[in-house]
């Protein structure tokens, strides 16, 4: 009797474990579609809004919509966290496509995509998705100023972790006032009483989450980079943020003397 209840518990432990294994499985097949619908719904191929919010679309088999084909499918293979996933997008667009992303007029149409996308994505309540789609846009806007017009000394990323994170008024207002129709307005007008929040440069700033409002931050006139809550706060990230901010103000030196050189 005991060896059967054993035999009974052994087969028990057993459909657990494969029924737990199958839930896994599902998990990971329901993650897996996710991402393929969130890409498919950025696709050139779908465009559900009657409005284009701006955006001019391709022409067939353009190297601008083979160029977002291949930043889309990369993006969303990426296995690392979602910042490490855009940077190796862009890595793979630029060893394919350095004819496109190198032509401000090619990835000011490419970006006129990536606002469609994202705006779709909040009408369509997907913010997830369009907080994405807008940390993408940062960082082509970053790229751009830093490879292409040599405005920066390099590219921003605090900019692209604080849109991943930004409150909703923050990300209405980041793709109403990059699209050239009024489609956000009544969305704007929903979010526009919360109140919009930065994030202190300081990482043991005591605040909730190292949260404050925007309007009240103050930030690192050297480097023009860093913000913080508070004074204190700027004080106590120094010895830190010290290399980086000699660094960028080199850079920003260097760049304004090459750019006086070539003026004259």
């Amino acid at each position: 009797m005991k060896a059967k209840k054993e035999e009974e518990k052994d087969v028990h432990d057993v459909s657990a474990a494969a029924a737990a294994q199958q839930r896994r499985r599902e998990q990971e097949q329901e993650g897996a579609l996710e991402a393929q619908i969130q890409m498919q719904r950025l696709l050139i191929d779908s465009l559900p809004s009657p409005c284009k919010h701006g955006f001019d679309p391709f022409p067939e088999g353009d190297v601008c919509g083979r160029f977002v084909r291949l930043y889309l499918e990369t993006l969303f293979a990426g296995i690392g966290n979602k910042i490490e996933a855009i940077l190796e997008a862009v890595d793979a667009v630029d060893k394919k496509y350095p004819e496109v992303l190198y032509d401000s007029s090619k990835m000011k149409h490419i970006l006129s995509y990536f606002l469609l996308g994202g705006t779709d994505h909040i009408l369509n309540g997907h913010d997830g998705a369009a907080r994405t789609t807008a940390a993408v846009i940062i960082m082509f806007d970053e790229f751009i100023a830093f490879s292409v017009h040599k405005t920066r000394s390099g590219v921003h990323l605090q900019k692209l972790m604080e849109i991943l994170i930004a409150d909703d008024h923050t990300l209405v207002s980041f793709f109403r006032k990059r699209i050239k129709c009024s489609c956000l307005d009544k969305k704007h007008q929903e979010v526009k009483s919360i109140k919009k929040m930065g994030y202190c440069n300081n990482d043991k700033c005591p605040l909730p989450g190292g949260k404050v409002e925007r309007s009240k931050m103050l930030y690192c006139t050297r480097c023009s980079v860093a913000y913080y809550c508070s004074r204190d706060c700027q004080e106590a990230d120094w010895r830190g943020h010290k290399k980086f901010c000699n660094e960028r103000a080199e850079q920003t030196a260097q760049r304004e003397k090459e750019m006086r050189k070539q003026e004259s």
